[in-house]
C-alpha cells in the first residue's frame, strides 16, 4: 500500500503555534498509540502530550500495560495485572522541534519523520520501559480540524496500522515487539479545557479471522460530560489496513454495560490517586456494538480484564476530566458485500467524563 504523504504530514503536524509568546494556554497536543499482541495478550497504551505553549506548559507521558501477571511472576493466580505510570515536564523550547517533529526531555522521545516514526517512554522507578520503530502501512485519516468541542475545538487523525520492531519491559521482564504486534497510532489536537462539558467514547479494536484476514474497528463519539448529547458517532473499518467501511449516526447502536458495584480502579497518575483516593465509581463491563444499513451488519461482543482511570486537571484551574481506559477479548460477526467475516481480537477503549 502507497501512504499519501502529503496527507500523513498533515495529520502529525504540531497544531500549536510555537513561535507566539502570546499563545492561549489551553492549546493541547498529542500523540497517541496503542499496542496489542493477541498471540500474548499484552496490551500498552503510550501517551506524549504538548499542553500550553513553550515556557508556560508541560510535555505530559503516559504508559499503561495489561498483561498475564504470571509473565512477570508465576506465583500469581490473576487474569490480567495492568501496570502504569504518568509523569509531566516542564516545556522548554529547545525539547520540541517542529520539521522533522522530535520532542525529547527525561524519560521520552517521540521523533516522526515521514512514514517512520520511533518512540521511547522509560520510569526506572516504576520499572517501565518501552521502545520502538514503526512504518505507518494502514490508510491514514484526516477526520476532522476543528469541530467544535467545550470553549473551544477539536481535531483529530488517525493511522490504524504501524509495521513495529522494539522492546518492552516491565519489572525487569522484556518482551520482544515484532511485526505480528498491531499498532494503531492516533493525533488529537485543538483549544479546550479538561474538566468543562466534554467527554467521548472511543476504541480501537483489532482482530483477525481464520483465513488469516485482519480486521480494524475505530469508534469515534463526542458527547457531553454525562454523555446524555452527543454528536455523529461512526466507526471505521478496515480490512488488510484497507478502509472498507463506515457505519454511523442512527445505524449504529453503542451499549454499554456497567459493573454492579463501584469500585476503586487503578489510577494515574499518582498525584491524583491520592487526592481522589476514596472516589468509587461503576466501570465499564461489558460492550456490545451493533450497526446496520441495507448492505452491511455488524456485531461485535466484549468482555473487559484491563480497567484504569486517568484524572487530567485542567492547567489553569481546579477541575478535571476522568478517563475509563479498558481492554478485553472481543468476538466479531461482519458481513460485508455480501460475505459473513468472524473473528477474535482485542480492543482498547477510553469512556470520557
Amino acid at each position: 500500500m502507497t501512504t499519501d504523504s502529503q496527507l500523513l504530514a498533515r495529520i502529525e503536524a504540531l497544531r500549536i503555534p510555537l513561535d507566539d509568546p502570546a499563545s492561549p494556554v489551553d492549546w493541547k497536543d498529542w500523540y497517541h498509540f496503542v499496542l496489542l499482541d493477541r498471540q500474548s495478550g499484552v496490551r500498552a497504551l503510550v501517551n506524549v502530550t504538548l499542553a500550553g505553549r513553550p515556557g508556560q506548559g508541560e510535555i505530559q507521558v503516559t504508559l499503561i500495560v495489561n498483561m498475564n501477571p504470571q509473565s512477570i511472576v508465576s506465583e500469581l493466580d490473576a487474569p490480567l495485572a495492568t501496570f502504569g505510570t504518568a509523569f509531566s515536564q516542564e516545556w522548554k523550547p529547545e525539547l520540541v522541534r517542529r520539521f522533522p517533529l522530535r520532542l525529547q526531555g527525561k524519560g521520552m522521545s517521540l521523533d516522526i519523520d515521514g512514514n517512520n516514526f520511533a518512540v521511547e517512554a522509560r520510569d526506572d522507578r516504576a520499572q517501565l520501559y518501552v521502545r520502538f520503530q514503526g512504518q505507518a502501512e494502514a490508510t491514514p485519516l484526516l477526520v476532522t480540524e476543528d469541530s467544535p468541542f467545550g470553549s473551544g475545538f477539536i481535531g483529530w487523525g488517525l493511522v490504524p496500522g504501524l509495521r513495529l520492531a522494539g522492546e518492552l519491559s516491565v519489572c525487569g521482564q522484556s518482551f520482544n515487539i515484532n511485526s505480528d504486534w498491531f499498532c494503531y497510532h492516533d493525533r488529537n489536537f485543538g483549544r479546550f479545557r479538561w474538566g468543562e462539558d466534554i467527554g467521548w467514547e472511543w476504541f480501537v479494536a483489532f482482530a483477525k479471522c481464520e483465513d488469516g484476514r485482519e480486521l480494524t474497528f475505530v469508534l469515534d463519539l463526542r458527547t457531553n460530560r454525562n454523555h446524555t448529547q452527543g454528536g455523529l458517532s461512526y466507526i471505521f473499518i478496515y480490512l488488510n489496513k484497507e478502509l472498507r467501511k463506515i457505519f454511523l449516526g442512527e445505524g449504529l447502536r453503542i451499549n454499554w454495560d456497567w459493573s454492579p458495584e463501584p469500585v476503586l480502579p487503578t489510577r494515574l497518575p499518582g498525584i491524583m490517586t491520592s487526592l481522589f483516593s476514596q472516589r468509587t465509581l461503576r466501570m465499564p463491563q461489558t460492550l456490545v456494538v451493533e450497526a446496520a444499513d441495507e448492505q452491511d451488519r455488524l456485531l461485535m461482543e466484549v468482555e473487559f480484564d484491563g480497567k484504569a482511570e486517568l484524572v487530567v486537571p485542567d492547567n489553569q484551574e481546579r477541575q478535571y476530566s476522568f478517563i475509563e481506559e479498558v481492554t478485553g477479548p472481543i468476538k466479531v460477526s461482519l458481513s460485508l458485500n455480501g460475505e459473513m467475516l468472524s473473528a477474535t481480537g482485542l480492543i482498547y477503549a477510553e469512556y470520557v467524563q
